[in-house]
């Protein structure tokens, strides 16, 4: 997992762990920051597997020269 995976995951477990011991949020308010927590995961993970491709097609045309 990438450092940005890994600090969006841990800062949304942190938020949703809060508000869970804090008694004052419904299933489905947890449902729905889990959902937001999944979403920005995916979102970092998608701009780092995007980052990772540019990288590597940069280094096979430095290497092809």
């Amino acid at each position: 997992m990438t450092k940005i995976v890994k600090l969006a995951s841990l800062s949304a477990i942190a938020v949703l762990g809060v508000s869970l011991l804090g008694g004052c949020t419904t299933d489905q308010t947890a449902r729905d920051m889990a959902q937001q927590a999944m979403d920005t995961a995916n979102s970092a993970q998608a701009c780092c597997n995007a980052n990772t491709e540019r990288l590597d097609r940069m280094y096979q045309k430095i290497m092809g020269k």
